[in-house]
C-alpha cells in the first residue's frame, strides 16, 4: 500500500478496523500514550518507531484486502437448502403395500387426491423393484395402445386384433413370475367404456401377474359403482386397496424443522401440506422449492411465502 499520513492511517485503523491504540501499541512495541500523541497532537516519532507502526498498519490492511478478494465459503447452518424425497409414514406404508402386491401377486388399487404422492410412490417403487412395468395412461389411450405399451415393456410384438394381442400378452406373461404391471393415472382408462379394465382383469386372471391401478378417487368410484350401467364387480372383488390420506400438519412441521423457516411461515406451509383437496404434498413441495430459491440460504419468512403463493396462483 502507498504510505500516506501516519496519524490519519492510525485513526482509520481504529475506526474502520477496530484496532485500538492499545492493541496497535502491543503489536508495535510502542506505548499507547505515544500513539495517542501522534494522532491527536502530531507528535513526530523516530524513523524506527514509525516503521514499526507502518508494519502493523500494512499487516492489518493486507489481511483485510485478502479477505475481501477471497471467495467466502457458505456458512454451515445445518439446514437443508434443497428439496429431497420425504419418506413420510404414508410413503413407507405405501412402499410396503406395493411390495405386498408384488410378492403376493395381487390386483392392487392405489387411490389418492392429486398431489398426494401417488405417482412419486409408484415411480420410486419401479426404480427400487426390478421387473415393474410402469405405464402412464392417457385420456386418448385405446385398448390397443394399452396392450402395446405392456407388450413393448416385455419384448412382445403385437400386430393383431385386440383379442389376439391380449392372448399374445397372456402367453408372454404366463411364465414370468418377476413382473408387475403398474398403471398410473388409471382414471383415464374409463373413457368411453370400461373394457380396458376388463382386459387387465383377464390378463391377471390368466397369468397371475400382479397389477397396480393408481389413480384419483374417481378410480375407486368407478370400481365400486361402475360407469353408465357397466359393472366392474369381477375386478372389484379381486382388488386390494390402499387410500392415501396425505400427511397431517404435525408431520409437515417435523419436515420443516430441517429447513430454516420462521415460525409463522412454517405454520402456513404445514397447513398447505395437509390440504389434500388443494394439492397437499404436491403443492407443498412446489411452494417450498420457490421459497428456498427466494431465501437464497437465509430464513424463509412470511413475506417470502406470500410471494411464492401468489406466484403459484394457488392460494
Amino acid at each position: 500500500m502507498v504510505r500516506g499520513n501516519l496519524a490519519e492511517e492510525l485513526l482509520k485503523l481504529r475506526e474502520e478496523e477496530g484496532i485500538s491504540f492499545q492493541e496497535a501499541g502491543a503489536r508495535s512495541g510502542i506505548a499507547r500514550s505515544t500513539i495517542s500523541q501522534v494522532v491527536n497532537q502530531g507528535l513526530r516519532l523516530k524513523p524506527n518507531q514509525e516503521e514499526s507502526l507502518w508494519r502493523v498498519i500494512e499487516e492489518v490492511r493486507g489481511v483485510k484486502e485478502r479477505l475481501d478478494t477471497e471467495p467466502v465459503p457458505p456458512v454451515p447452518t445445518g439446514y437443508k437448502t434443497e428439496i429431497e424425497l420425504y419418506e413420510t409414514a404414508e410413503f413407507r406404508e405405501a412402499m410396503g403395500w406395493c411390495s405386498y402386491v408384488y410378492s403376493k401377486r395381487k390386483m392392487g388399487v392405489l387411490v389418492g387426491h392429486p398431489g398426494s404422492g401417488k405417482t412419486t410412490i409408484l415411480r420410486h417403487f419401479a426404480e427400487a423393484q426390478p421387473g415393474v412395468l410402469y405405464v402412464e395412461a392417457w385420456h386418448t389411450m385405446r385398448i390397443g395402445d394399452l396392450l402395446r405399451s405392456i407388450g413393448e415393456a416385455i419384448g412382445v410384438s403385437l400386430k393383431g386384433t385386440n383379442y389376439q394381442n391380449t392372448q399374445a400378452l397372456i402367453a408372454g406373461l404366463r411364465d414370468r413370475g418377476d413382473l408387475l404391471i403398474a398403471i398410473d393415472e388409471a382414471e383415464y382408462l374409463c373413457r368411453n367404456n370400461v373394457d380396458k379394465f376388463e382386459v387387465l382383469r383377464k390378463i391377471w386372471d390368466n397369468t397371475g401377474t400382479p397389477i397396480i391401478l393408481c389413480g384419483t378417487p374417481a378410480v375407486e368410484r368407478l370400481l365400486t359403482v361402475g360407469r353408465h350401467g357397466e359393472n366392474l364387480a369381477q375386478l372389484y372383488r379381486r382388488k386390494v386397496e390402499l387410500k392415501l390420506n396425505g400427511i397431517g400438519q404435525a408431520e409437515a412441521r417435523r419436515i420443516l424443522q430441517e429447513y430454516r423457516v420462521e415460525a409463522d411461515a412454517a405454520a402456513a406451509l404445514a397447513a398447505i401440506a395437509a390440504d389434500v383437496k388443494r394439492g397437499g404434498m404436491g403443492t407443498f413441495v412446489e411452494i417450498l422449492e420457490l421459497c428456498l430459491e427466494a431465501a437464497e440460504g437465509g430464513p424463509i419468512t412470511a413475506e417470502i411465502l406470500k410471494n411464492a403463493k401468489k406466484y403459484k396462483l394457488m392460494y
